[in-house]
């Protein structure tokens, strides 16, 4: 009898998980709302204005018969320094430069038009999904610490940090040929048609994000009201939880380094996001979940080493909060802990690698 239960538990799961989400949104509905409008207002003054323009950039360029010049100039950084067909070398600029979801977008893409295969769509994930320099210079430097040199210094250290593992997970795939960069065999829309196609991507793509952003948002509200209102517990929640929010409460803190984890893991917002625009076979998630781990705790280190060397940025940023202070990063357990994570990560991920779809 009593194994009976144990076997027939995993199937009560997901009924009670729902009944309880039932119960918080009768019970908290005001707080819920609260979240859902500060995740219109995150949208409204930092996601749409940042992301949009460049999703739709992203659609237009994929469709387009100005990605096969751009593929034909980056084909031999694509395949010396990542081990990747030249195809793929759009959805790798637009991953460092246009924001969270679009990278995974332009991936999803490729493997839909069957451009690259399961395997190769894994490993770009990996190091495709970045915070923009809208998002990193304007957003979070400008915008929240009152600095560009800070948003500087991120999208700097997030940068290498992605070039890092793009590089390190290429070293483990045989150098791609010549004659295994498709570029020739994509035949663009003329530009009309593809800024039709591609704006209506962006929208599209748009909805979803800000879908995601509003869900978590509410969740976040939900965590506050059993977490407090302060501290690095909440700090950390929300980091995991969503990207801007966390970022807002790890400046509360003065954790420049906190904030670089932050912008590199994304949260599990940027996370479902990219899963979303994935349709059919799937590449496996979890390389990738690790890697957003392995991705903050490297950014983080490179921030840290950043701050010895300018330490008058950090002076800078938090000299306009009302209580100014230096803090002394060493001091503190953030980078220990982010060591830890680094370790742990890239030993594990390295020795267990394998893009394989989940069942």
């Amino acid at each position: 009898m009593t194994f009976f239960k144990i076997k027939k538990a995993p199937r009560l799961l997901p009924p009670v998980f729902f009944l309880l989400a039932a119960i918080l949104l009768l019970v908290y509905s005001d707080i819920i709302r609260l979240g859902v409008l500060n995740g219109l207002q995150s949208c409204a003054y930092v996601l749409i204005p940042s992301l949009f323009p460049f999703m739709a950039l992203s659609g237009i360029l994929s469709e387009s018969r100005a990605a096969d010049t751009l593929q034909k100039a980056l084909a031999p950084v694509m395949r010396h320094f990542f081990h990747l067909p030249a195809c793929t070398a759009c959805a790798v600029l637009m991953g460092m430069i246009g924001g969270y979801p679009i990278g995974a977008k332009m991936t999803a893409a490729l493997l839909e038009q069957k451009r690259i295969d399961l395997q190769t769509a894994g490993r770009m994930l990996c190091f495709c999904v970045n915070a923009g320099p809208s998002f990193l210079i304007s957003a979070v430097g400008a915008g929240l610490l009152g600095n560009l040199q800070s948003g500087l210094l991120l999208l700097c250290c997030q940068w290498i940090s992605a070039l890092t593992i793009g590089f390190l997970l290429g070293q483990k795939h045989p150098l791609p040929t010549a004659d295994s960069n498709p570029v020739g065999e994509h035949r663009g829309r003329p530009f009309s048609a593809a800024l039709v196609h591609g704006v209506q991507s962006g929208i599209n793509g748009m909805l979803s994000v800000i879908a995601y952003v509003l869900l978590f948002s509410a969740v976040l509200e939900i965590f506050a009201v059993f977490a407090g209102t302060d501290g690095y517990l909440l700090s950390w929640i929300a980091g995991f939880m969503e990207v801007t929010t966390g970022c807002i409460h790890a400046a509360a803190q003065k954790d420049l380094v906190l904030i670089g984890f932050f912008v590199s893991f994304s949260g599990f917002s940027v996370f479902f996001q990219a899963i979303s625009f994935f349709k059919g076979v799937v590449p496996s998630f979890v390389p990738f979940f690790l890697s957003r781990l392995a991705h903050g705790a490297i950014t983080a280190i490179f921030v840290k080493i950043g701050i010895s060397l300018f330490p008058q940025t950090v002076e800078t940023v938090f000299s306009n909060f009302s209580n100014s202070v230096h803090p002394e990063f060493s001091s503190t357990p953030t980078v220990a802990i982010l060591l830890i994570f680094l370790c742990g990560v890239l030993l594990f991920s390295f020795s267990t690698w394998n893009f394989r779809r989940l069942d």
